[in-house]
């Protein structure tokens, strides 16, 4: 018995040493984030560094969230773009990954197969590999520096990965209720609509939710393709308060801090149906 517990012991020491380690490194810079957003410009150029915000302050939230200053109409500014550009890409992705998952899934059609492969294929090159011919053909069309530019690019990026799993979702359900619609003279996209898309809500949200992390946290897309204020997302912007001329590390910090807050709710919101959304067709092929 005491030979047999020890390895399970050291197991579950093992587990735990592991935990407070992952969770260590997530915490603890969320952690300092919050602390140097809180603190003013004389405790941060304190030695040695205080782990608590002293001397407290809301300076920072306040130039940020205060909407009466040009360092705030910017932060808003940058913050609405965000929300356009990752929940447009999420909508239009989710929406014709759907479709096309369902054709795959579902039809029969000659090079389906090879079609699909080809679009798997895609996830080893990333977008960041063609955005100069990407860049050029967007200048020629006049469309940088817009919305449909940033989410059609961003769309492009994450739709391979978003077939795939919905795919796996509607390969995984059975098509009896589908054949019986037929039957009744439904087409493919009404049984899209109102059967199969309500059947895979789990996965389609987790599918939604992907997309909208990946694209909120984009960079040299929007860097590339959004090059002004009036289409510059928050993580283009955030850099620039710490610069090689200027360093407004709490500032930074406090923008980063409130960048964190929709995905992190987002999330939270939709918390139950991701892993069962991840991994319900998971082992269809």
């Amino acid at each position: 018995m005491a030979a047999g517990g020890r390895p399970s012991r050291r197991r579950r020491l093992g587990t735990w040493a592991v935990g407070a380690l992952i969770l260590t490194w997530t915490v603890v810079p969320v952690y300092w984030a919050l602390v140097v957003s809180l603190m003013t410009p004389v405790g941060l150029d304190s030695i040695p560094p205080s782990v608590l915000p002293r001397p407290f302050t809301l300076q920072y939230y306040q130039a940020l969230l205060g909407g009466k200053s040009a360092v705030s109409t910017v932060f808003l500014e940058a913050l609405r773009n965000s929300a356009v550009e990752a929940t447009g890409t999420t909508v239009f992705t989710v929406a014709v990954a759907l479709v096309a998952a369902y054709a795959f899934a579902r039809l029969r059609f000659p090079g389906g197969n090879i079609l699909f492969l080809a679009i798997l294929g895609t996830l080893a090159l990333p977008v960041y590999a063609v955005l100069i011919p990407l860049f050029q053909l967007a200048t020629r069309l006049q469309q940088v520096d817009t919305y449909q530019a940033v989410i059609l690019i961003n769309s492009s990026a994450s739709l391979p990965l978003a077939v795939w799993l919905l795919r796996s979702h509607i390969a995984s359900l059975p098509v009896d209720l589908e054949n019986a619609a037929r039957v009744d003279g439904a087409g493919s996209l009404t049984i899209l609509r109102r059967i199969t898309a309500p059947l895979i809500a789990p996965g389609v949200a987790a599918t939604g939710v992907f997309v909208f992390l990946t694209t909120w946290a984009t960079f040299l897309i929007p860097l590339t393709f959004a090059p002004t204020l009036r289409t510059e997302p928050l993580t283009v912007l955030i850099p620039q308060y710490t610069s090689r001329y200027a360093q407004d590390y709490g500032l930074q910090a406090a923008a980063g801090l409130i960048a964190l807050l929709p995905p992190a709710l987002i999330v939270a919101w939709l918390n139950r149906h991701l892993l069962s959304g991840l991994l319900a067709g998971s082992g269809s092929h």
